[in-house]
Formats: structure tokens, sequence, C-alpha cells
């Protein structure tokens, strides 16, 4: 009969399971934050004139883009663009004043846009107006273009001025 030696648990093995609880942890990290699923947001620069533009004529009546800004500087800025019953285009940052350090922002539901930390609703057709608490924070833009056409301009400054929702 053959004897077996016990297995010794030597620094290297140490080395390697603590790599592997770290590896795992920014795996579940990333996919908690929606990393594996894919984000839903697309993701825009500005072009050499400093403009962000976002082609908005084939978005239907009460509907929403997200899209994700990135400058050189690596500055995100989170947004979305939505076209409310009536056909106006609308623009703001995915973040409210007071919930954006959490990074919930907002979620789309037929005509309204629901703040995903409290639930609380903002009519789409009222984005552009503003509004304070819990409402999404309106971007400064023009369009471009007739009917089915616009696009929507905002320049990198009025993009910036959101970066601190996204800090």
């Amino acid at each position: 009969m053959m004897l077996r030696r016990p297995l010794r648990f030597r620094p290297i093995h140490g080395i390697a399971l603590v790599a592997a609880f770290l590896a795992l942890g920014v795996l579940a990290d990333h996919a908690l934050e929606g990393g594996l699923g894919g984000s839903g947001f697309e993701r825009v620069r500005p072009g050499a004139d400093g403009m962000v533009r976002v082609a908005a004529g084939d978005l239907a009546p009460s509907q929403v883009r997200y899209y994700r800004f990135l400058n050189a500087g690596n500055q995100e800025v989170r947004f979305f663009v939505g076209r409310d019953r009536h056909g106006t285009l609308h623009v703001a940052f995915d973040a409210s004043d007071t919930h954006a350090k959490l990074g919930r922002g907002f979620r789309h539901e037929g005509d309204w846009m629901v703040d995903n930390k409290c639930d609380s609703a903002t009519r789409l057709d009222r984005v552009n107006q503003g509004g304070r608490g819990c409402s999404p924070v309106p971007v400064a833009h023009r369009l471009e273009g007739g009917p089915g056409a616009e696009t929507v301009v905002i320049a990198e400054n009025d993009m910036l001025r959101g970066w601190r929702y996204f800090r």
C-alpha cells in the first residue's frame, strides 16, 4: 500500500487564493453596476468644434434614448434625449439635484421620467422646464434640421456643467 504525502499549503497558494477573491469581488462590483448586461447608454464625444451632436429625427413620440458623454479629459456625463407625445424634444442629465451622488438616474415609463431612487415621476413634456428635488436637470441645447431630421446640438461646456453630478 502506497502512502500519500499530506498536501502542504504554500505561500503561493495563499497569494493565488487572495487574487481569486479580489477578482471575484471586482467582477461582482462590475455586474452590480450593470456592466455585464450592456448599459443601454450610447457613447458620444464632442466634435472638433466642441459640439456634441445627437441625431434625434427617428425618435418616436414618448420615446427616450440614453447617452454617455466622454471627452478627452475622461470626464463622463450621462444624459437622455426624449420626445414627448406632442413631438417636442427634451434633453436632461440622467441625474437629479437630490440623488445625483447615488448614480441611479431615471427610467422611462410612458410619458414619465421616474427617479430610480425615490420613484417620483416627472412628465416627459416638462423636462426642459426643469425643477427642483427629484426632477431631471435640463441640459442647454439647440436643434438643427427640420421635422424628422432633427439633430440635438449641445456645447461641450454646457455638457460639462453636469459633470458635478457624476464625479
